[in-house]
């Protein structure tokens, strides 16, 4: 009877230990796949066209933060409504009215769930559903350029057939060579201009500012001048002019009197010509006027 006990007892222990250790394996299993099943949280369904790569425990983000985990994944064989995902939130989240989310699709590793959150005062209440969009990201993008990337290979075919015919053209080579000989006659332009901007240049200069500083000279010179003096120099000869003619105009003074009176003209005139006879008279008759004797003047 004893026997039967300890075997019995035994054999309790041995199940609980095997149940224990499973809790303890199944707790391990959800704590590397990032799910806290002994954390308690918000049940919520999103309604999925297409998943992508979601799978159970893939991590649910809110702005880049963990909020959460998918928890199971429900799809109808007998329905065409898409995929319903279940997903657990942290309890202390509150998911707006018009809120939805988005599958990222990595190229690496599986896909993620973000939360976009709507704008509002009213809330989805913990086991209703809400709208779920499929993110392709980069390689979506790829995906709906290829059409676009197939129909420009023929455009560039023919573009680059073009070049070849261009670039084969023998004119291009002339081309090519009158461009050297052009960039050869710059080379010579460029010197001939670094050679005047080295040495004529600044002659130039320098004689500009000798012309510069001789102008500044004559102007600090004029500036000198007492302008007012000489124009009042001026003044007083114009006066003083105006006066002598006005004198000559009236016959004042000797020049007025000859100017005015031609009795004094008449007699002048007249002794000039005495003068004249009496000179011409001189040259003819000279012994009349001038007795010369180197022995001395006989008295008559």
């Amino acid at each position: 009877m004893m026997d039967k006990k300890k075997t019995f007892t035994r054999e309790l222990w041995v199940g609980l230990l095997g149940i224990l250790a499973l809790l303890i394996i199944y707790l391990l299993i959800n704590f590397f796949k990032g799910v806290n099943v002994l954390k308690e949280g918000k049940k919520f369904y999103v309604k999925f066209d297409n998943i992508g790569e979601i799978v159970n425990t893939s991590p649910i983000y809110l702005n880049g933060y963990k909020v959460g985990n998918v928890s199971n994944i429900i799809y109808d064989f007998n329905s065409t409504d898409g995929v319903f995902v279940e997903i657990n939130v942290d309890k202390r989240l509150n998911i707006p009215q018009g809120s939805y989310a988005e599958v990222n699709n990595k190229m690496l590793g599986s896909s993620t769930i973000s939360l976009r959150l709507g704008k509002g005062n009213k809330f989805v209440a913990p086991g209703d559903t809400i709208n779920g969009y499929l993110n392709g990201g980069a390689m979506q993008e790829a995906g709906n350029m290829l059409p676009q990337i197939n129909a420009m290979i023929p455009k560039v075919d023919s573009i680059l057939v073009s070049l070849n015919n261009i670039l084969g053209n023998p004119s291009i080579n002339r081309s090519v060579n009158n461009v050297e000989q052009l960039t050869q006659e710059l080379g010579k332009t460029t010197a001939m201009l670094n050679s005047l901007l080295k040495n004529e240049i600044p002659e130039a200069t320098e004689k500009l500012i000798k012309i510069e500083d001789n102008m500044l000279a004559v102007s600090s010179q004029l500036s000198e001048v007492d302008y007012k003096r000489m124009f009042a120099t001026l003044e007083e000869s114009a006066t003083n002019l105006k006066q002598i003619t006005e004198a000559l105009s009236n016959g004042e003074g000797t020049a007025g009197m000859l100017l005015k009176d031609s009795t004094l003209y008449n007699n002048l005139n007249s002794t000039c010509a005495a003068a004249t006879e009496l000179l011409e008279d001189l040259k003819e008759h000279p012994k009349r006027y001038v007795h010369f004797s180197i022995f001395g003047r006989k008295e008559k």
